[in-house]
């Protein structure tokens, strides 16, 4: 019994690590192709490059494409705001898209 006790409190333990890894953000950068302007991906895919508080650029790789050809494949877009869901992979920033819009435009 004492077992079966600890491995639920693990599990819950686990669930909630695994809840906290992806929260949602709203970002504001400059919309770009993965493929064509930054050379990261064999395909066209949406990219948002942001600036941190510190200066450095973040490239967030969309995990699905949202207004690609509109905002992402036409050079670049700046005044992006994007809100979703941020994760890493493999080094590597990704965002799951709930929105994308211009600056200025709702």
């Amino acid at each position: 019994m004492k077992t079966f006790i600890a491995l639920g409190i693990a599990f819950a333990l686990s669930l909630s690590a695994f809840a906290g890894e992806g929260k949602e953000v709203t970002l504001k950068g400059t919309g770009l192709c993965a493929k064509c302007s930054l050379k990261q991906t064999d395909s066209c895919t949406n990219a948002l490059q942001v600036k941190n508080d510190a200066g450095e650029l973040k490239t967030y790789i969309f995990t699905e494409n949202m207004k690609h050809e509109d905002l992402f494949c036409k050079g670049s877009t700046q005044g992006l705001i994007v809100t979703g869901i941020v994760t890493q992979k493999d080094g590597k920033l990704l965002i799951t898209p709930k929105s994308v819009e211009k600056e200025g435009e709702s």
